[in-house]
């Protein structure tokens, strides 16, 4: 895929070019000095809706690796580290092997989002070959024994666990994180209950919620509104069209999303509807089932992206 850059507003900076092409002309304006003119206004990203900046010195990398039909994601800023979920259990070892590679021996956040096979599966294997400070988990369980291996390391290994509130803000780095939900824990519905977060790193930011579906997108629009606005937007549950609803599309009002699936999975992720609003709210889409593993590098002020294949 090679590397890409975008501003956050250029995808609309077509179409107000075009409306104003006539009457900047007709007014005398010279089109080409305003036109450089409102790329620059544009290329600030989140932080143009008037929130300040966070100061960076450095880049953040976010991988969003290739576990099939599952999630792994691992943030890399100014040698802090963290990884989200990890995949099912026959991924684990793959996650290790990525982490080695990348030269990372400790996270300060191993956050595990809920406990489906499919995200935390391969936590087990993370944990008994990287040092981990903190597990930010919710408190819900599952009767399998996937959950319970990943309950027994954490217990072995006296990790402290924290619960993730609302609202919650962490350091990593020259970035940060904010907790968007789940607002409410049911132990009958392990997807409403998963943690999502939006990561800021200067004027860039990723909104990323697991398997959070529609209900819990609703929670967090009357919650936080437009402070959702995002770069980019890790669309819920694989793509399906449990999630990623219009509402919640128009307020994270992404440049890119970025699908965790397996090629050919069984649920048919990406849903149909689902690259259908993409589309149609003109958000590039990468998808791991088509491009493998998948790195976006931010240096605050822009984001480059680079894939497997």
């Amino acid at each position: 895929m090679g590397t890409y850059k975008r501003g956050k507003r250029v995808k609309n900076l077509r179409n107000s070019v075009i409306l104003l092409c006539l009457a900047l002309l007709l007014s005398g304006c010279q089109l080409k000095e305003y036109v450089q003119e409102c790329v620059q206004e544009q290329d600030g990203g989140a932080a143009d809706s008037g929130e300040d900046a966070q100061d960076v010195s450095g880049e953040m990398r976010v991988t969003f690796l290739d576990v099939g039909q599952g999630d792994c994601t691992i943030v890399q800023a100014s040698g802090h580290n963290m990884v989200i979920d990890a995949g099912n259990n026959g991924q684990g070892g793959k996650v290790v092997s990525y982490l080695e590679e990348l030269g990372i021996e400790k996270l300060d956040y191993f956050i595990l989002t809920h406990p489906d096979a499919d995200h935390i599966g391969g936590a087990d294997d993370v944990m008994e070959n990287v040092e981990v400070e903190q597990i930010i988990m919710p408190d819900v369980s599952n009767d399998t024994k996937t959950y319970a291996d990943v309950e027994h390391d954490i217990v072995t290994m006296d990790i402290p666990v924290i619960d993730p509130e609302v609202g919650a803000a962490y350091k990593l780095g020259d970035a940060s994180f904010e907790i968007l939900c789940p607002s409410e824990i049911k132990d009958n519905d392990l997807n409403v209950s998963s943690a999502g977060i939006k990561l800021t790193h200067g004027k860039k930011s990723f909104v990323m919620c697991a398997d959070a579906e529609a209900p819990s997108e609703k929670a967090m629009t009357e919650t936080f509104g437009s402070g959702l606005e995002c770069d980019v937007l890790k669309c819920g549950h694989h793509g399906s069209a449990t999630a990623t609803s219009e509402e919640f599309l128009e307020n994270t009002d992404p440049v890119w999303a970025v699908i965790s699936c397996g090629e050919n999975n069984r649920y048919g992720h990406p849903h149909a509807e689902v690259i259908s609003r993409l589309e149609d709210a003109d958000v590039q889409i990468y998808r791991t089932d088509k491009l493998g593993t998948i790195t976006a590098v931010s240096d605050g002020e822009n984001i480059s992206w680079k894939s497997e294949r």
